[in-house]
């Protein structure tokens, strides 16, 4: 009863939520911590491990022509994709417009990038497609860039693909996968899953980063460099100096997991991290919405279990065990949520866990002092079940009567008594 009673206490603190004006930055911050932040920014291996499937190419605000140079001399070096984290929205110049788009159409796997807007409520369709001009979009492939997240919070998932009123379009880096291989991408739409959670595997240190200059000099051979790989082009300074907060996102690998001030990521790294773990298959796993709350009942129930065998044994230092018992058990989930995203990729909500412990006490004296006192119905409940009483096994009675029992359990005793010596 107290375990059912704890149930609707959540679920009534889950459909009231508290807003207030001046307690809305504690809950930001509250509301934007997870627990596998720490597994992120303290306990990931340092281990710089590049991949050499993506190359990140940093042009800053580029001009037109300076673009279409840049993508024949990356179509001559044979690179795979080629992927524009460009927003190319109006046109200018006619003459370097035609240029560029010329270039773009010659490559077989370009991605240029757009953005939806102007959601429906009632479908969850998207009704705009904006930031890339049709002069360009309409002849290549394209992805959109929207990030599920605002200015201050953390980027965690991202939608693999969204419904427009015009069709199905792809995300930017989902679309970039697609082309440079289709059964990765397979794999992702096979998950079924509306939207996904992003396993970071490291900042830009983890990829191959180039300027744009080094790609167009003429000395230099850039073949080994991009021939049959990802080529993502880009806002991405290098130079530790320079690095402007254009473009930039919080990501749960922030050094400063509470208290943030400054983004730690920019788009176009993040967009790298979503390709690369669509290549490489590995894919935060969470278990499933009746698997979490079977677990949170079990939880719950064990420890109404024993905090009502310590409320009926103890009286005054009840409170200090309880509160000791909570603190110890906190620090358990803590760990066993880290651990098991850290070694397996699993990650657990224990918020309905830690909330269903902190009410515990509470609940337990409000059931035995309030409610159990004022209604005669759970007066009738027993704290424990009843244990089933063993029968006694019923002995048949001996033929020769009673007289001949008592008179061989006499002979076998003097049987069994030896003489003194």
């Amino acid at each position: 009863m107290v375990t059912i009673l704890m149930f609707i206490l959540i679920w009534v603190l889950d459909i009231i939520r508290i807003n207030l004006h001046f307690l809305n930055p504690f809950n930001e911050s509250i509301r934007d911590y997870q627990v596998t932040d720490i597994v992120y920014s303290r306990l990931q291996d340092k281990k710089i491990n590049i991949d050499n499937r993506i190359v990140l190419v940093n042009t800053g605000q580029p001009s037109r022509d300076t673009l279409a140079m840049l993508v024949r001399k990356l179509k001559e070096a044979e690179a795979k994709v080629i992927a524009i984290d460009i927003m190319l929205e109006e046109q200018k110049n006619p003459v370097t417009d035609s240029i560029l788009r010329e270039s773009l159409t010659s490559m077989e796997n370009v991605v240029l990038a757009m953005e939806i807007d102007g959601v429906n409520e009632e479908t969850g369709h998207f009704s705009i497609q904006k930031s890339c001009n049709p002069y360009f979009c309409d002849y290549v492939y394209s992805g959109f860039i929207n990030f599920i997240t605002n200015d201050t919070s953390t980027v965690r998932i991202f939608s693999p693909r969204e419904m427009t009123t015009s069709g199905e379009v792809l995300s930017f880096p989902v679309q970039t996968a697609r082309l440079y291989d289709p059964t990765a991408t397979d794999r992702l739409f096979k998950r079924g899953n509306k939207v996904e959670e992003i396993y970071y595997s490291g900042n830009e240190d983890q990829f191959v980063q180039c300027e744009m200059q080094d790609l167009l000099n003429p000395e230099r051979d850039i073949r080994a460099l991009v021939n049959g790989k990802i080529v993502l082009i880009g806002f991405l300074p290098i130079d530790s100096w320079d690095k402007p907060l254009r473009d930039r996102h919080y990501t749960p690998l922030n050094a400063r997991y509470t208290g943030r001030n400054t983004p730690d990521m920019y788009g176009m790294v993040i967009h790298a991290n979503i390709i690369r773990m669509i290549l490489d298959n590995k894919y935060v796993l969470e278990p499933s919405w009746a698997l979490n709350l079977l677990l949170t009942f079990l939880i719950c129930y064990l420890n109404v279990h024993l905090f009502y065998q310590i409320f009926r044994r103890v009286s005054l230092p009840y409170h200090f065990i309880t509160r000791f018992l909570q603190l110890g058990e906190i620090v358990i989930f803590f760990f066993v949520v880290a651990l098991l995203f850290h070694f397996y990729r699993i990650k657990i909500d224990a918020g309905y866990w830690i909330t269903a412990l902190l009410l515990t006490f509470d609940a337990v004296k409000f059931y035995d002092n309030g409610i159990k006192k004022r209604f005669a119905f759970f007066q009738n409940i027993p704290y424990e079940l009843p244990k089933p009483v063993k029968k006694k096994k019923e002995t048949a009675p001996d033929p020769k009567g009673p007289e001949a029992s008592e008179t061989s359990d006499v002979s076998e005793l003097k049987k069994e008594t030896k003489p003194d010596p």
